[in-house]
């Protein structure tokens, strides 16, 4: 019978690849991919949030690398601040800053009165790394934009892996010296043709010896019987030796039962949607650059990505640009209860003030929207999350990815999870 796998994103493909056995994967939308989506867009592939790929693990990296032909590219970020274009990061460019700020975020960095207290939450990791300049100038507004929380009611775990910046060459940006950030990112691989969707056609190309793929499909009911899972659906019922939840937690739980204490932890997990916008423009202001960031809280979207950047296959033959941006709410919000007219109208407006790209520019828009984009690491995230995977651990389901793990997992870590998870599976 081999294993039921629930979702056919990254996670669901790459563990069927790593299995011995066969697999049968059960996808809600019309095809697989998860948030590893691509769309055409006036002729140019582009991906339902921008992903690149790149990864400490040499072995990780490789390994994805071999499935597809991708561009190395060099990272070109900038960040939007008071009207001027910075270097990403941002501690790498402080002579861009005026004067004042210059000079407050260089000595608060210098002469940093919180490094040696203890951090317990994102902002006062943020004081302790970077001192009170870069941190308020940018670092705590931008974080409290991107994830719709307050810095301060979030833990560690999507800041602890951030090196402290060498003291040198924070003095350097001062002075004006270039100097870089973020060497593990400094380079990435692209696919050369497809987006990063290219990436799931190959991994199903891949497995499709040993795993059955069907799309479309309402689980209706998951049960197990006699040391057996059996999903029920409206395409037929499955069964299975091993289950796996590869779909987001809160989803899982529509069709398995569960005590109302598990219930009442579930509802307390946190993450955001995500909206993204794509323009096409006859030009921009942007520049030769794929992403800038903007922390300003008047301005709708937190980052934009030129879609160009990534080589010739995405670049329109007319020399236009091709434009994403991304908007993130919570399900509770504002934002949320806004029609997408609204959301498309105020990330163009805000575009043409910021003299990014102008109305009159724009040839095409279209909008997208992903409900689960990114998880919220509050404070009690860990117990929460924890307190859940035990629970499906004790009752037999396996969860791998982002949404299943309620982790933030970049890609690469997707591919480790489930080479961990099929080497367990593969043991039993």
């Amino acid at each position: 019978m081999g294993t039921i796998i629930l979702g056919g994103g990254l996670a669901g493909l790459t563990l069927a690849n790593y299995l011995n056995g066969p697999s049968t994967i059960l996808e809600k939308e019309e095809a697989p991919g998860g948030l590893c989506r691509s769309f055409k867009f006036n002729g140019i592939m582009c991906d339902m949030g921008p992903h690149v790929l790149f990864s400490k693990n040499r072995n990780t990296l490789s390994e994805i690398t071999a499935l597809i032909k991708t561009s190395l590219i060099r990272r070109s970020n900038k960040i939007l601040h008071q009207g001027r274009m910075m270097k990403y990061p941002f501690e790498n460019d402080l002579s861009s800053l005026d004067e004042h700020e210059r000079d407050h975020c260089l000595n608060s960095f210098l002469e940093n009165e919180n490094a040696e207290s203890k951090a317990e939450n994102m902002y006062q990791f943020f004081l302790k790394t970077f001192g009170s300049g870069i941190t308020d100038l940018y670092l705590a507004p931008y974080n409290k934009k991107i994830w719709k929380y307050d810095p301060s009611l979030m833990d560690l775990q999507m800041v602890e892996r951030i090196p402290r910046p060498p003291a040198e060459d924070v003095i350097n940006s001062a002075k004006g010296i270039e100097t870089e950030g973020y060497q593990h990112q400094l380079h990435f691989h692209y696919p050369q043709e497809g987006g990063i969707e290219r990436l799931i056609t190959e991994l199903m190309e891949k497995c499709s010896n040993k795993a059955k793929v069907i799309s479309y499909v309402n689980i209706e009911k998951i049960a197990s019987k006699k040391r057996r899972w059996v999903v029920e659906t409206d395409k037929g019922r499955f069964k299975g030796t091993s289950l796996v939840n590869c779909m987001p937690l809160h989803e899982l739980f529509n069709y398995i039962d569960a005590p109302d204490n598990i219930l009442e932890t579930l509802n307390r997990l946190q993450y955001n949607s995500i909206y993204i916008v794509a323009v096409h423009a006859k030009e921009d202001s942007i520049g030769n650059n794929f992403a800038v960031y903007s922390a300003n809280k008047d301005v709708i979207f937190h980052r934009l990505s030129k879609v160009n950047f990534l080589g010739d296959n995405y670049s329109p033959k007319d020399g236009s640009s091709i434009i994403l941006a991304e908007v993130t709410c919570r399900s509770d919000s504002r934002l949320a209860c806004e029609n997408d007219d609204d959301i498309l109208q105020r990330v163009l407006e805000d575009l043409d003030r910021l003299d990014l790209l102008k109305k009159r520019n724009i040839l095409d828009t279209q909008i997208k929207f992903v409900k689960y984009a990114y998880v919220i690491y509050d404070l009690d995230h860990r117990k929460n999350t924890d307190t859940i995977l035990a629970y499906l651990s004790r009752i037999g389901i396996h969860s791998c990815g982002r949404f299943a793990e309620f982790e933030y997992l970049n890609m690469d870590a997707v591919f480790e999870h489930s080479r961990v998870l099929a080497e367990k599976l593969n043991r039993e």
